[in-house]
């Protein structure tokens, strides 16, 4: 004997009637969630009949699971419904909205109303469907770019709807190709997004299309802020350390103001001149040797080496990273590869336990591979590479980015001292003219050398140098001369190897 299909189980006409007007309902009745006053309003305005729903979010607000639950409010109490999800990276799509859904379908089989659980089918191609119904009542994704953009056309239905995650990273090809798909009364469209840049599609939607302005998108904007699943300490870290437009976009739900294209402006970099002594004597630093390696032989780009103590770690918390940069060795672009790597290690030989934090790109291969054989320890550097700590993954393109974005952040804060006037006209000149832009998903970047965005300015190679300084994982071996090191530090650790070995022969 057949299972019974949806349609023919005799309590879905009536859930139908209790829940197809509100999803508020639906998502605490059926799917057992709490919701914030945001996501009420938000699924509130979805239920409309052709409703238009444009939704700019900060992190933590529930923006994710609000649209699991219209997913399956959509599937469930529309007969043979077709659903449509898009968004502009299809891997980040399934890391986050697919695995929302998987979450709530689990928690409606776990509850009052676990009857439907059998009757949804979840498949491994970003692809879901009423059993039974599998052509004709469905949910599915596509990815949207500008190449794709005609193949988002051919879906209608009575009950129809868009669902776009990220629209600012979405063309506007795409969104006009989804918008005519969208002629019958009940077809609704949501675009939830990150606030990342001031055009395209999703931007109008904020402004000159929203119902403010005599346009059909109800534009809302959620703030980390105001959400109860962001808690005070994590709101209290990112207040401090995120940067004006990192706040705006990534915890007010507010598009970026582009107050400053540059990282660090003047007043910052000269700054860096008057912090002095930043780093006691009696703390547990070390040194670091930096070089940024350029090919000689005169041509334009200049290889540099800097001597620096530094102490702690990232750009939060009880010990955030400290730098003086104390020596500027060379600055200069008259030295040959070939000579370069014992120029780099001759800046360290007086220097207790030093780490060599050197450029790998391109001559520099050779030239971190001379010192190595040397027996020295090197960090190289290959800031084209992502950063390993998610959190600096989530914030920035690459280790470029991050170095550069900490070494700005220090200079403001007073971590990075420059305690050697040498060149300090062109390390003022390069610090306060690198660019910034961001991705689609508001990660920093930097643009590329020579690229518009530097308007003429040659390579950075003094600041490249600072900058490696403050690279995610540059770590540093605690000089023997620090004070803390010799009157604290090791010796508490041989202390306590003592006690913990007495006794042992």
């Amino acid at each position: 004997m057949a299972k019974e299909t949806l349609v023919e189980d005799p309590r879905w006409l009536g859930f139908c009637q209790e829940y197809q007007g509100d999803i508020v309902r639906f998502a605490i009745e059926v799917c057992g969630y709490t919701l914030s006053s945001q996501q009420i309003r938000l699924l509130r305005s979805v239920a409309r009949s052709r409703s238009r729903v444009s939704v700019s979010s900060g992190h933590g607000t529930g923006k994710t699971k609000s649209l699991s639950i219209i997913v399956l409010w959509h599937l469930l109490c529309l007969p043979k419904s077709v659903m449509l999800i898009t968004a502009n990276d299809m891997d980040q799509l399934n890391a986050t909205l697919w695995k929302e859904v998987a979450i709530t379908v689990e928690r409606i089989g776990l509850g009052y109303f676990s009857w439907l659980y059998p009757h949804i089918f979840i498949g491994a191609d970003n692809h879901c469907h009423v059993v039974g119904y599998d052509d004709q009542w469905f949910v599915e994704s596509k990815t949207a770019n500008a190449k794709t953009a005609n193949k988002m056309a051919g879906r209608h239905g009575e009950n129809f709807m868009v669902i776009v995650d990220e629209g600012s990273t979405v063309p506007d090809e795409v969104f006009n190709t989804l918008t005519g798909a969208l002629t019958e009364e009940h077809n609704r469209m949501v675009i939830t997004s990150q606030y990342t840049r001031l055009s395209g599609y999703f931007h109008r939607t904020q402004t000159e299309l929203a119902l403010t302005n005599g346009g059909s998108w109800d534009a809302m904007t959620f703030s980390s802020v105001e959400s109860p699943w962001v808690s005070d300490v994590d709101l209290a870290e990112k207040l401090r350390d995120y940067d004006e437009d990192e706040k705006r976009v990534r915890l007010f739900g507010l598009p970026p103001e582009d107050s400053s294209k540059f990282l660090l402006s003047l007043k910052f970099a000269n700054a860096m001149y008057s912090y002095g002594r930043i780093i006691g004597d009696d703390e547990p630093y070390g040194w670091v040797v930096s070089s940024d390696v350029a090919l000689g032989e005169g041509l334009r780009d200049k290889s540099s080496i800097g001597v620096a103590r530094v102490i702690g770690y990232g750009d939060r918390g009880d010990n955030p990273r400290r730098v003086e940069l104390i020596q500027i060795p060379l600055y200069t672009n008259k030295v040959k590869s070939s000579k370069l790597a014992q120029r780099i290690i001759e800046s360290g030989t007086d220097l207790p336990s030093p780490t060599y934090v050197v450029d790998k790109g391109g001559i520099g291969g050779t030239v971190c591979q001379q010192i190595e054989e040397q027996g020295q320890v090197l960090k190289p550097v290959v800031w084209g590479k992502p950063c390993w700590q998610k959190e600096n993954n989530d914030r920035y393109q690459n280790l470029r980015a991050q170095a550069m974005h900490h070494a700005a952040l220090a200079a403001k804060t007073g971590r990075l001292s420059i305690l050697t006037p040498d060149f300090r006209r062109q390390m003022v000149a390069e610090a306060s003219g690198v660019p910034k832009d961001h991705t689609g998903n508001f990660r920093l970047k930097i643009p590329e050398k020579g690229s518009p965005a530097w308007e003429g300015r040659g390579s950075p190679d003094l600041w490249d140098m600072v900058c490696f300084l403050f690279m995610e994982g540059v770590d540093y071996m605690v000089s023997e001369n620090a004070g803390a090191n010799t009157g604290g530090v090791v010796a508490a650790a041989v202390a306590a190897a003592s006690d913990m070995f007495a006794g042992v022969d």
